[in-house]
């Protein structure tokens, strides 16, 4: 019996049985409407009897009665007609894993409630065991100690409103800028609305959720107008602290799909805009964070009440705002 996860098989065997021994056609009829071969459906019926084995068919109190060309009513009720499909897994691999090796992984897990890697670790060292990196994980994963893949959605995450006013959905977003020769790293905390387009930028040398916080705070500021939801991605700064700071200011927030840029388009677009037409694509060391802050302030004054989109029919994010 060919291996399949068609769920439809189990009930196509049954359908063609049925014909067989209901119906009393030929095993070469039965093929052909099934359209397998004929030592396909003899296979099927050897599965069936075994599956009906414990049946009784015939009424061995009345011995002078026997069963006609057909089953009877009362008789058939008690047949069971789904022939599943055989699991394609082996039964036996020469090179599993030994089973003392798995008891020891599990109990490692038990004791330590540590990750894979730790468990590993523990195993070659203090064990002695040689064992792979992978097999410990698929070891915990068969017993259900670690759920594989994260989830690209978070169970908690709101849905996504329909943006009809400013305020009503926020996208925020972290602008990593690393020097090549002192390899310092200072990071650009970006934010805007998706109705308006009114945007805001700071820079600040460490990533930090209560600095990305502040950010959505001062960009409410200067909006003018009440922000009830921040969309974020899933870095380190968009954490649970985060999200409890700006709740208790009354802002919602909401996260983008893992791996999934595009939920974040107009941030992500807006990051561009300001490496292509304000900071470039580097930052000079040298360069202290004020003077960057203050180029800043100045092309959010240009961007803000000058700079006209395509997507506002060619209206400037202040112009979105006044007439909304």
């Amino acid at each position: 019996m060919a291996y399949s996860n068609n769920p439809n098989l189990p009930r196509a065997r049954a359908l063609g049985l049925k014909l067989l021994i209901e119906q009393r056609l030929p095993a070469q009829v039965v093929a052909n409407k099934c359209g397998v071969h004929r030592s396909t459906v003899y296979r099927w019926k050897l599965k069936w009897q075994e599956v009906n084995q414990n049946v009784q068919l015939g009424n061995f109190n009345r011995p002078n009665r026997t069963p006609g060309n057909r089953l009877s009513v009362f008789r058939a009720a008690a047949l069971k007609w789904l022939i599943p499909t055989l699991s394609s897994r082996p039964k036996h691999s020469p090179s599993a894993i030994p089973e003392p090796v798995v008891e020891l992984v599990i109990a490692l897990r038990q004791l330590l409630k540590r990750c894979a890697e730790v468990i590993w670790f523990h195993l070659a060292r203090d064990n002695g065991v040689s064992i792979s990196l992978s097999s410990v994980r698929r070891i915990l994963k068969r017993h259900h100690y670690i759920d594989g893949r994260k989830k690209r959605v978070r169970p908690d995450n709101p849905l996504r409103p329909v943006v009809t006013k400013p305020g009503e959905l926020v996208q925020t977003d972290t602008v990593h800028y690393v020097d090549p020769s002192t390899r310092r790293r200072r990071y650009v905390y970006t934010v805007i609305d998706l109705y308006t387009r009114m945007t805001y930028a700071e820079i600040h040398s460490q990533i930090r959720p209560g600095i990305a916080a502040a950010a959505i705070l001062k960009a409410e500021e200067l909006f003018g107008f009440k922000i009830s939801m921040v969309q974020a991605d899933n870095g380190p700064e968009f954490s649970r602290y985060f999200e409890d700071k700006l709740r208790r200011q009354g802002i919602n927030t909401r996260h983008s799909r893992l791996h999934r840029p595009n939920d974040n388009a107009h941030i992500e677009r807006y990051n561009r805009t300001i490496q292509e037409e304000c900071l470039g694509r580097y930052l000079d060391d040298r360069i202290p964070d004020r003077q960057i802050q203050a180029k800043l302030n100045r092309y959010l004054e240009f961007y803000n009440y000058k700079r006209v989109h395509l997507g506002l029919q060619l209206k400037t994010p202040s112009e979105m705002l006044q007439s909304s």
